[in-house]
């Protein structure tokens, strides 16, 4: 039943006269980050030196941060089934179905070259709002610049999967990637770490084809920039890696699904980058990505530089030409490749 007054107030006054205490109130918890922040940089600073001295015991600390179910080790793939999608003179076209969980599919698009000896294989990483199919060209390409078929065609095999992503409706149901995250958190784990531990077990599964050689990339635009920093850093068998308009200050982009407890006390992009080290690092930014400033980025890669002194020539910073897409320039796909492929 609805409530009925029924006594007089003790005191009346304006809506607003409270608000004065309120923006007080708001600045002080604004004050307090910056002085935890300026706290949190030194923190960060001084445990880069944990990262210099083991980088196994920081990779774990890393593992750890992230969540279930990466702290534990990992469980028999229960199920794979590919589905076949294109067959055509020398290339092989699959979807890749993974039952990694009773229950839990994790899915991915697959590119193999037809050829006599084992090759390479790149993960292709989509971004935001995307799918394997889009990053693969298979009815559009958008801001992926065609990065699936342009990395097939040098020679490599690729895997493309998915993740909790997509684009609704145009994709799928909406993929509620907040929510779900927020609930992964509460009981120990983290979207982030969900799907580079089902990446990894797709290595796990790719190893044993005979025709891979042993020899893992990842690449990736924006979300999928993310994801290949982070996947390099926490999977050590991946020897290359190119992170393509992600990497950047993440105190200013701190993004709900890109923060942890206590992360700027220990891993912000440039210590991410650290773990990724003595293997071949290249970040790429555009100089006119609206989402994240190059110059921000080329301040975070001055950190990450002093963490790969010991192999200063495995570590890549560009800046291209354009926004926020994968860049349509060579170069950095071919030392990418090149990289890769040495022994």
């Amino acid at each position: 039943m609805a409530y009925e007054k029924k006594i007089a107030p003790l005191y009346e006054e304006p809506a607003d006269a409270g608000n004065g205490y309120r923006s007080a109130y708001l600045e002080g918890i604004r004050a307090l980050l910056r002085d935890r922040r300026a706290e949190a940089e030194a923190g960060r600073h001084a445990f880069g030196e944990t990262i210099r001295d083991d980088r196994e015991k920081a990779r774990r600390d890393f593992r750890a941060m992230l969540g279930w179910p990466l702290d534990e080790s990992p469980r028999p793939i229960l199920s794979v089934r590919e589905i076949p999608v294109f067959e055509d003179g020398g290339v092989l076209i699959t979807r890749a179905v993974l039952e990694l969980f009773p229950g839990f599919p994790f899915y991915g698009i697959l590119f193999r070259h037809k050829a006599e000896n084992p090759l390479p294989l790149v993960i292709s990483k989509h971004g935001g709002l995307g799918t394997p199919e889009i990053c693969s060209s298979f009815f559009d390409s958008a801001n992926y610049n065609d990065m699936s078929v342009r990395l097939f065609r040098r020679g490599v095999h690729v895997f493309a999967p998915q993740t909790l992503l997509w684009e609704s409706p145009r994709f799928g149901p909406a993929n509620e990637r907040s929510e779900i995250d927020n609930s992964l958190k509460q009981v120990g784990s983290s979207i982030t770490a969900l799907e580079i531990y089902s990446i990894s077990r797709c290595l796990d599964w790719l190893s044993e084809k005979d025709f891979t050689d042993g020899r893992f990339g990842m690449a990736g635009l924006s979300y999928g920039g993310f994801y290949t920093l982070y996947t390099a850093a926490a999977e050590p068998r991946i020897r290359a890696g190119l992170a393509v308009s992600h990497f950047n200050d993440r105190i200013r982009h701190n993004w709900h699904d890109k923060v942890w407890f206590g992360s700027a006390l220990r891993f912000l992009d440039a210590e991410v980058g650290a773990l990724v080290c003595p293997r071949y690092l290249r970040i790429e930014v555009g100089n006119r990505d609206p989402l994240f400033e190059a110059a921000d980025a080329e301040k975070e890669y001055e950190v990450l530089k002093g963490y790969y002194r010991e192999a200063p020539d495995k570590l890549e910073f560009h800046v291209f030409d354009g926004v926020h897409e994968f860049s349509p320039e060579d170069e950095g796909l071919d030392r990418f490749v090149a990289a890769l492929s040495s022994d």
